[in-house]
């Protein structure tokens, strides 16, 4: 009697460990519910700001978002420095770049970013690669989607951003090249 009885006892605890791990593991309902309900709240952008696709780079799946932002010591007349330039970067000085890589499998890939300045506005392969090298980096692999670097950028003329995603030896496709403008205004 006293074995079935213990015999007993061990499936009843062994039973609610198994309750307690299956439910331990298993999604929260409540929790769900919640997240349902933000994902549906409308979305409003108060920005006064116009959205555009001109900062977008790059081809499938290598599409990536540009921006920049400075604080200058001495801003320039007119020129709102609450926004992210892309095209023209209005002032010298210190800059910070930031490039949200936009499909999720890219993030797993190495990316070599390379800034150069140069002296023509829509540079070729060649011509590009006979500028001067401002600052280069390497990540291997961004798992949130966005790389940060902090330019000091002197020099008013023409750069490009060229961002390798890969390392090592790449395709052409598997280059992005983002030109811009710094010093000169908007």
């Amino acid at each position: 009697m006293k074995i079935n009885v213990l015999k007993l006892c061990t499936a009843l605890v062994s039973l609610l460990i198994g309750y307690a791990i299956v439910h331990s593991l298993s999604p929260r309902q409540e929790l769900t519910a919640i997240e349902e309900k933000a994902a549906m709240e409308p979305f409003e952008f108060k920005n006064e700001a116009k959205l555009t696709l001109d900062c977008i780079y790059g081809r499938e799946p290598y599409v990536v978002r540009f921006s920049a932002y400075q604080r200058p010591d001495v801003p320039l007349e007119g020129v709102n420095y609450q926004r992210a330039f892309c095209e023209k970067i209005p002032s010298l000085g210190a800059t910070k770049i930031t490039i949200d890589i936009l499909d999720k499998t890219s993030r797993e890939r190495p990316v070599a970013l390379t800034f150069i300045h140069h002296d023509e506005a829509s540079p070729s392969i060649e011509s590009l690669s006979a500028g001067k090298v401002v600052n280069q980096s390497f990540q291997n692999g961004i798992p949130r989607g966005f790389i940060q670097s902090r330019l000091d950028l002197s020099e008013a003329g023409f750069y490009t951003l060229v961002l390798e995603f890969g390392g090592g030896v790449v395709s052409e496709d598997e280059i992005v090249r983002i030109p811009f403008e710094v010093g000169k205004g908007l």
